[in-house]
């Protein structure tokens, strides 16, 4: 279980930017953090990860402290993809590499290679493998580095925005690939994101961010009209369709007929 402990972050004494976040995820769930611009939700990540270091408040990965970890060992429990990502002149193959570095002593050995292969087969990269990525397009990009982290075989895995630059085709195969995976790997995913359609057909639990506090965390059943509208300042409905929960937004003005 992963368990985040009373966390709390500000830039200055007087300007919290998180205050008192408290939740725990089972290692096979992957957790929506949701809220309005400026809410708090990739500084959550940042914090979880060390990037930034919290007031107070504790990460435990199996009841350790991962934000007292030497890197390497924070490596091996935790992977951690940002919304924009440097391209270099590497190769793909090369680069998701690179996610088993935490485990390579002298030189690869020939599992990582094995890994690093199975990876990118199934995220459908087998095409870009030897292609440098420099050269390839925002959207492959993002799903290279989510390779990346998936091969450092995490326990938890933390992805800010990861369907950002993809297209409709590609998000929905990247959120399918990564909520199997961490089913079959018992992996525990935080992932922050915009797409609530997105959330609710491949998430488990929801964590609501307002006013640097948890408004809401749990399951789909708090996933509600009057709920999504107060933090998202905004009318919805929640509806029904093919078996899928849908949520529609009903900006000021508009008309909206549901038959």
């Amino acid at each position: 279980m992963i368990q985040i402990n009373e966390l709390s972050f500000g830039y200055h004494k007087h300007t919290p930017i998180l205050e008192n976040i408290c939740f725990d995820i089972e290692k096979h769930q992957c957790i929506a953090v949701l809220g309005n611009n400026g809410a708090g939700k990739s500084t959550l990540l940042k914090c979880i990860n060390g990037i930034m270091r919290p007031q107070q408040g504790t990460v435990l990965v199996q009841g350790k402290d991962v934000l007292s970890m030497h890197r390497k060992e924070m490596a091996k429990n935790l992977a951690y993809v940002a919304q924009k990502n440097e391209a270099t002149k590497m190769t793909v193959f090369d680069t998701v590499l690179l996610g088993r570095k935490p485990y390579i002593k002298w030189e690869a050995a020939k599992e990582d290679y094995e890994l690093v292969e199975k990876m990118i087969d199934q995220m459908g990269l087998n095409e870009l493998k030897l292609c440098y990525i420099d050269e390839i397009s925002g959207g492959e990009l993002q799903k290279v580095m989510i390779t990346r982290a998936l091969v450092q075989q995490p326990k938890l895995l933390l992805l800010d925005e990861p369907t950002s630059n993809l297209d409709p085709k590609n998000q929905y195969e990247v959120m399918a690939m990564v909520q199997r995976i961490a089913k079959e790997q018992q992996i525990a995913v935080v992932v922050v994101i915009h797409d609530l359609n997105l959330a609710l057909r491949y998430c488990d639990r929801f964590l609501l961010l307002k006013d640097q506090k948890i408004y809401a965390y749990g399951g789909h059943e708090i996933m509600q009209e009057d709920t999504i509208s107060e933090i998202y300042r905004i009318p919805v409905k929640v509806e029904q369709y093919l078996g899928v929960r849908v949520v529609i937004p009903i900006p000021e003005g508009e008309q909206v007929c549901f038959v």
